[in-house]
């Protein structure tokens, strides 16, 4: 089989992960980084599109346009386990729901049409992290699936809510051959980085933590980031063991944390399961340990009041002059898949200008802004 996959700065750890699950099958692979240069395969490939919802619109377009060429085009990612039969019938070739390190395989051995359902979680030891055969490199995830259930997000119906970890000799193993090809920037992939190796993905788990941070290190690592970015942190896992173990091996100077609101009763309707009382407990014990707090802020959510929104705008400010913390603003998207899938996001012009005040003072980062116009597509989509 002869495949290409197209690579966006949106799907690039993904599509490591598969090329990685890949590189022992005869298959002619390739990998496309320009949507032009899609047009100038031969038309015996199959062309893989991997896409998030907020990339739904332009890559449906694109899907469309090389369909309509001939290709014959195959889809995974989030946005397609939420809605694969809308994307069949748009004309994809195949769609993969889920993990699809197996059944991609499974694919490329015996290809057919239609839909591709994962039959069990993976193990995440039996697959790389990234493709050493393709040089395609990403952080190493350490953790899959979210035991939590917020009523916004794809994570835990994408991979479900049982906790998998990768093992702490196979991750020592790809640092150590990330270090032998020059790569000595560690990062992490997880939905909680402070959960790793516990039982319920919740409760931290020190000595696990510890073991990985210092064998990331003696593996040659020159800098190790854990718990920012794309390995946030949640309120209840954060303890000064922690911290201070972040603070000891690692060389990050933040640590992302998501609030979401200021107001107790959105968090309920978002299903959080936590206070803002316990969040903050943790964003003041992150800052007292040295560390920026870098707090995630969804704003837009149609059920909120102005009463809501004020009293996030407040703690955003309490957090920033209290505790140094920089927020990091989102608009809220609805997402398919999700309980809000057919809410619609709502944020006044009043609300908008506060958030640029906000990010004129350096209170406020992020793209809340053009997320206004991604969450509007979305919808369009549902249409």
């Amino acid at each position: 089989m002869n495949l290409a996959f197209f690579r966006t700065k949106g799907n690039r750890y993904s599509i490591a992960a598969l090329l990685g699950a890949l590189e022992d099958l005869e298959t002619k692979l390739a990998i496309i980084d320009k949507p032009e240069k899609l047009f100038e395969l031969p038309d015996n490939f199959y062309i893989a599109l991997s896409f998030m919802s907020s990339e739904a619109p332009d890559q449906i377009n694109l899907a469309k346009e090389l369909i309509r060429k001939e290709y014959r085009v195959i889809a995974g990612g989030s946005h397609a386990s939420a809605r694969p039969l809308k994307l069949l019938k748009y004309g994809f070739y195949a769609v993969f729901t889920g993990e699809a390190e197996e059944t991609l395989r499974s694919f490329i051995k015996e290809p057919r049409p239609g839909l591709w359902r994962p039959s069990s979680p993976i193990i995440l030891d039996n697959f790389p992290p990234f493709s050493l055969k393709y040089k395609a490199f990403s952080p190493i995830e350490i953790t899959r699936g979210c035991p939590f259930r917020c009523a916004y997000c794809q994570t835990p119906r994408l991979f479900g809510n049982k906790v998998r970890h990768r093992s702490l000799e196979k991750i020592l193993e790809f640092a150590r051959k990330s270090v032998a090809h020059g790569r000595k920037v560690a990062r992490f992939i997880s939905p909680n980085a402070f959960g790793y190796g516990s039982n319920n993905g919740i409760s931290p788990n020190p000595d696990a933590i510890e073991k990985l941070l210092k064998g990331i290190r003696e593996a040659g690592m020159r800098e190790v980031y854990f718990g920012s970015f794309p390995s946030d942190v949640r309120p209840e896992s954060v303890t000064e063991e922690v911290l201070d173990l972040v603070k000891a091996y690692c060389n990050n100077k933040t640590i992302v944390i998501g609030l979401q609101s200021g107001s107790e009763r959105v968090l309920s309707l978002l299903r959080r399961g936590h206070s803002i009382e316990k969040a903050l407990y943790a964003i003041e014990l992150i800052s007292k340990k040295g560390f920026v707090p870098y707090v995630d802020m969804i704003f837009g959510f149609p059920f909120e009041t102005e009463e809501d929104v004020q009293k996030s705008l407040e703690l955003s400010l309490f957090m920033h002059e209290k505790f140094g913390a920089v927020i990091h603003a989102h608009t809220f998207m609805p997402l398919p898949g999700t309980p809000f899938e057919n809410l619609t996001a709502h944020i006044s012009p009043g609300t908008l200008k506060l958030l640029g005040r906000f990010s004129s003072k350096g209170i406020i980062k992020g793209q809340w802004q053009k997320q206004v116009d991604i969450s509007a597509e979305i919808s369009s989509l549902e249409e």
